[in-house]
């Protein structure tokens, strides 16, 4: 007999003895076990109404716990479950992209190279389109700049007695203007985060790929 069952067999043993527990050949009534406010483990077909809210296990005809009936939880109680059944979610969801992840490299890729090459190509097709953005919004500073330097010739820039008004038209083309230089360099700032992201990613494959394939 496993050592780790004595103890418990030993206790159902003395509950039967003392008449606690209905044991009869062939009987599916459930034995249980809980414990008191002491700390002392008790078996028995039905618990006492004082521990009814509280955890119990169910015993089976070795001795051996068989399942599990939750006692009531408070609310902060149900809350630490629910976040400690999120995080070993989250753990096992890990677990498994990290493996699907590790194939995908093993059936992707035959060296080291291939990485490389793939990410050059890619890192190469993100540059041109940071150089195009670059050149794009070089193009609308040189308009603002030329804008701008219209405006000058009407108030509040000009102090001359017979300077006017600009023209709302020059107004609204400035005001566009800003808005579409502020928008290039949001794209430029986007393209070469993603490029950051793109070779940090690749380093990341090629040494997990050192690892799986030395």
């Amino acid at each position: 007999m496993c050592p780790v069952y004595r103890p418990l067999l030993l206790s159902i043993a003395l509950a039967l003895v003392a008449g606690r527990v209905s044991a009869a050949p062939g009987s599916t009534q459930p034995v249980y076990k809980w414990t008191d406010a002491q700390g002392g483990v008790h078996y028995g077909d039905a618990v006492p109404p004082q521990y009814a809210e509280q955890d119990k296990s169910l015993i089976n005809a070795q001795g051996v716990i068989v399942g599990t009936i939750p006692g009531r939880r408070t609310p902060e109680q149900l809350e630490a479950e629910a976040a400690k059944h999120r995080i070993e979610d989250s753990a096992h969801q890990a677990i498994l992209q990290g493996r699907q992840r590790d194939q995908n490299l093993l059936t992707t890729y035959l060296s080291v190279q291939e990485i490389e090459a793939l990410r050059d190509r890619r890192a190469e097709l993100l540059e041109a389109q940071a150089r195009v953005t670059i050149q794009y919004r070089e193009q609308v500073r040189l308009r603002q700049q030329q804008l701008e330097h219209e405006l000058a010739h009407f108030k509040p820039y000009n102090s001359a007695p017979n300077a006017q008004q600009p023209p709302q038209t020059l107004l609204e083309n400035l005001a566009n203007t800003l808005d579409e230089s502020a928008a290039q360099e949001r794209n430029l700032n986007i393209k070469r985060a993603e490029l950051d992201r793109l070779k940090m990613q690749f380093a990341s494959d090629i040494a997990r790929f050192k690892e799986l394939k030395p």
